[in-house]
């Protein structure tokens, strides 16, 4: 990883850590207003999350969660691809959102970050600025995440939305939304392998028209960098 961007990436992990210090000040009865500007509609994030989920052949053909934060970190915007709420991990939800707040809150303008490319630097032993550690600093809120009727997971009036649900992951699909060069939130996705996820990822926010205009926050599948996962082979060269 070059100086410059390992640079940007522990301020912005200094500025992340501080972001959690106030997730709690969120009151949970918090709902969104006008003013809380998201990337995405539900429908938007759906339907785009179905495409890419058709279209991607990497994995093990699971289906998805996504989630969108905007720039603040507020969750704005669920979805699922499957045919219902189960039909894809439950568990999936949470790690989507996490992950899009790792993205967003790591990622500045024209200095794109996805989840992926913190794997390497968050081992024991890592060389350089090791990073190990770093997603037990920013713990997920669970009355946040786990709050609300499962009937209404995954709709546009999912409980998760207007909270700072917090959370850091360190492997494949969380990736920065991006108007231009300028940062203007994130998106997670989970569900499949980590490759997956960051490979439907990708397509997601291709098809959203909102990846970054300069920058890398491709994953690197490499003994030193991300690992393989099953079924990768397409993910190289694409994302």
């Amino acid at each position: 990883m070059p100086k410059s961007l390992l640079s940007g990436l522990m301020v912005a992990i200094v500025a992340a850590i501080g972001v959690s210090f106030f997730a709690g000040d969120t009151p949970l009865s918090r709902t969104v207003h006008a003013d809380d500007s998201c990337p995405v509609t539900h429908g938007e994030l759906r339907s785009t999350l179905i495409a890419a989920d058709t279209a991607d052949s990497t994995g093990l053909n699971n289906h998805y969660w996504a989630v969108v934060v905007n720039r603040e970190g507020l969750v704005c915007a669920v979805a699922f691809s499957g045919s219902g709420r189960d039909a894809q991990w439950l568990l999936s939800r949470q790690i989507a959102a996490a992950k899009a707040f790792t993205a967003n809150g790591l990622s500045l303008d024209s200095g794109p970050i996805s989840t992926a490319q913190l794997y390497p630097w968050v081992q024991p032993g890592a060389p350089g600025n090791p990073l190990f550690g770093l997603a037990a600093g920013n713990p997920v809120d669970p009355a946040a995440a786990y709050a609300g009727s499962f009937n209404t997971f995954g709709t546009g009036s999912d409980p998760m939305i207007g909270h700072r649900v917090g959370g850091t992951i360190t492997f494949g699909g969380g990736l920065g939304l991006y108007d231009g060069n300028n940062a203007i939130g994130g998106l997670g996705l989970s569900g499949d392998t980590a490759c997956a996820d960051h490979s439907t990822a990708w397509r997601v926010r291709a098809l959203l028209n909102m990846a970054p205009l300069t920058g890398n926050d491709r994953i690197t599948l490499a003994a030193t960098e991300h690992p393989h996962c099953p079924n990768d082979g397409a993910t190289q060269g694409k994302n």
